[in-house]
């Protein structure tokens, strides 16, 4: 599942950002959705927009911390309020936590090495760093996504890619999992009852759904090419199924941002291994 970008038009911040944001937070809690990494962002960290997308419900913009959502998300289409999460359906609420994740992956890169790092942004900066040098440097890409398309033999190349094309490409393969395992969850479990609690059932659903997206190659990211003249060719280069996310990547963001518990981390961790084809398999193991 891949949320494509697209240019932004009638752009307008939020009248009132910090309270806004502190209400998103507060209702995200209330609804059992993941919240513990929304409230350890800065409330002055991200600049909250409005505008008519085209085809999302949100975009994130590192390039001045600005997170924009669709204007039609707003109360009235006024572009003051974002509506109600309950108000939201479940595709977009996991486009939005796609978005999410980005803002926050942005802070926890700004932040690193300051006082205002907070454990668990640190924790996944390290993560995060490990994984660039061990999963992310040498990769095999396409400029077709394998999503539309079924994988040919041959079809990929490998390439020692940058840092900085790694980082980006974790980044993004992240954002694809956290928006996937949102959407999914919401589909699986009854959404608006925070009391409800994972079950045999709910969980054999759910991971019927993530051997699924493996099969399917739903689960890898892309990067943007850092030469200019490349990026005019090929805007993206998108990951192969041998480099989808691991299962050790799966472990730490159902952790760490998607606030499931260590056992159904490690649950989710092992039905991915077995999931995985041998490439898949040795190129993980290399972590």
């Amino acid at each position: 599942m891949l949320f494509f970008l697209a240019p932004i038009v009638q752009a307008g911040p939020v009248p009132d950002l910090q309270g806004e944001w502190a209400r998103l937070t507060r209702e995200a809690a209330e609804m059992g959705l993941p919240s513990r990494f929304l409230r350890l962002l800065p409330l002055e960290f991200v600049k909250l927009e409005f505008a008519d997308l085209k085809n999302v419900a949100a975009e994130y913009h590192p390039d001045g911390h600005r997170m924009v959502f669709h204007l039609n998300l707003s109360e009235g289409n006024q572009g003051k309020r974002l509506r109600s999460l309950r108000q939201i359906g479940n595709r977009d609420l996991a486009t939005i936590y796609h978005e999410l994740f980005h803002a926050y992956f942005d802070y926890v890169e700004f932040a690193s090495g300051t006082p205002r790092m907070t454990p668990q942004g640190a924790r996944l900066y390290a993560e995060a760093k490990r994984f660039v040098v061990c999963r992310y440097s040498v990769v095999e890409i396409s400029p077709t996504a394998t999503q539309k398309s079924a994988p040919r033999k041959g079809r990929f190349e490998k390439r020692r890619i940058s840092e900085r094309e790694g980082w980006d490409a974790l980044n993004e393969t992240w954002g694809v999992f956290v928006g996937w395992a949102m959407w999914n969850k919401l589909e699986a479990t009854e959404r608006l009852n925070p009391a409800t609690r994972w079950d045999w059932d709910t969980v054999e659903d759910y991971l019927d759904r993530l051997e699924t997206a493996y099969v399917n190659g739903e689960l890898t990211g892309y990067f943007e090419p850092a030469d200019q003249a490349e990026r005019r060719g090929i805007p993206r280069w998108y990951l192969a199924p041998s480099h989808a996310i691991s299962a050790p990547e799966v472990a730490l963001l159902l952790e760490v941002i998607l606030d499931e518990t260590p056992g159904m981390a490690r649950l989710a961790a092992y039905w991915v291994s077995a999931s995985q084809d041998q490439t898949t398999v040795l190129t993980s193991g290399a972590c």
